[in-house]
């Protein structure tokens, strides 16, 4: 009997749904945390941690939206409240709409499907639902094992939705992963997480995400799993383990510590023993098209660059197929003078730069491995095409200028343009 496993990548849960790749619905929150004057200030509604403030002794004073972390956001204008004039009415809808999808909120309260659809139909972009409703398709795919090839979050929040979205698969010790650049790297933009995440601790919650899951990391941050009943043999890679060298640049290595790590796995005699020998990592191996009549795009910032270094050692060591996310592409193919097949998996809540809706794949290992992408019922989210290096420096001016204010903070009592 087979043994089945679902690939997927790049989830992008964050703290409320949005996402750097839908950059206009980035919720805006003030830089630091609010701390209101209680004399000029009084809680007009509150719940769930969440307070609408009202300024004393004014019949049409100042609105302020606090989250529970105490993070102000602008509280919704006349024209974007749907038709309620009381301003705080306004901004306690606003409240209740973001809690609902918060990941945290979520995680402790799977919606049942009725209730993810009610909440779907009114937010069909917010990657923290897309991420459920995807799930739902994996489930239905009865996989034995569920494989994530990174970018699981958007900006290093939001590991608790992973982990109830995929509890079934977490509880029987076949949930596995590895981080991606959105996971590990910093942003030249400022998103909605706060406080603003650093290297330090974007690393440490995925080390608690991994240790959670049952993973042991390896001092140089691989890991392998020997799964019997799959006569499958998993190694891990995180191909983000190298520093960052420039904040707006997201390129990968493996590098010689983790490469080293795998050749001392490949000579155990269980690892050679495994019929398949699967290898998981974020960055891709070989550039992507974005599509038949397509070229691989130009990829500035984006590529794993010790790719062949790290094809020479796969081979070395019998891998039969990698599997890998980040450039949003699903695609399968054997590259020239290699011996291991390539599962590239595109976004499972953004969809395929293609075009295509969100989808995964569906490996089934028996004497051979066969595998059928298997898509979800969400449209596909546009996404921006990669930058070219004329558009760098722009990108560093804009960094600059996010880093002294942030196009996605608000400050206390502020109003939706």
């Amino acid at each position: 009997m087979s043994f089945v496993v679902a690939h997927a990548s790049d989830l992008h849960v964050s703290e409320f749904g949005d996402t750097f790749h839908d950059r206009l619905r980035v919720v805006k929150r003030s830089t630091n945390p609010a701390n209101p004057d209680l004399v000029r200030w009084e809680v007009a509604w509150e719940e769930a941690g969440w307070r609408v403030l009202h300024e004393r002794g004014k019949r049409r004073g100042r609105i302020a939206l606090l989250d529970p972390d105490g993070y102000a956001h602008p509280t919704p204008s006349l024209g974007k409240g749907g038709g309620v004039i009381d301003p705080v009415e306004r901004a306690a809808a606003k409240a209740c709409r973001l809690e609902a999808r918060r990941a945290a909120t979520l995680a402790r309260h799977v919606p049942r499907p009725a209730a993810l659809r009610t909440l779907f139909e009114a937010s069909p972009r917010n990657s923290n639902l897309r991420l459920l409703r995807a799930a739902a398709a994996i489930e239905e795919a009865a996989p034995d094992a569920v494989v994530l090839t990174g970018d699981l979050t958007d900006d290093g929040a939001g590991w608790e939705l992973v982990e109830a979205a995929f509890a079934k698969w977490k509880e029987k010790g076949r949930l596995f992963a590895v981080p991606g650049n959105h996971d590990l790297y910093l942003f030249p933009m400022r998103g909605s997480g706060r406080p603003r995440p650093t290297h330090a601790t974007k690393r440490d919650a995925w080390r608690a995400f991994a240790g959670r899951i049952g993973l042991e990391l390896h001092p140089t941050g691989g890991w392998w799993k020997l799964v019997p009943e799959g006569d499958l043999a998993l190694v891990g890679l995180d191909s983000c383990a190298r520093p960052q060298r420039r904040f707006y640049r997201h390129n990968g290595a493996v590098g010689q510590e983790q490469l080293e790590f795998l050749r001392e796995v490949g000579k155990r005699p269980e690892f050679k023993a495994a019929r398949h020998k699967l290898v998981l990592l974020h960055h891709h191996v070989v550039p992507l098209p974005h599509g038949i009549g397509r070229r691989a795009p130009s990829e500035i910032g984006m590529r794993l660059d010790d790719a062949r270094s790290a094809a020479e050692v796969f081979d070395e060591v019998g891998v039969t197929a990698v599997l890998h996310g980040h450039r949003h592409v699903s695609e399968q193919r054997q590259p020239a003078g290699t011996n291991f097949t390539i599962f590239a998996s595109p976004s499972l809540t953004l969809g395929c730069r293609s075009g295509d809706d969100p989808s995964f794949w569906r490996i089934e290992l028996d004497k051979n491995a066969h595998a059928s992408r298997v898509r979800v019922a969400v449209e596909a989210i546009e996404q921006d095409e990669d930058p070219t290096e004329s558009t760098v420096s722009s990108v560093v001016e804009s960094a600059v200028e996010l880093l002294g204010g942030g196009e996605s903070s608000a400050d206390l009592g502020d109003e939706d343009e």
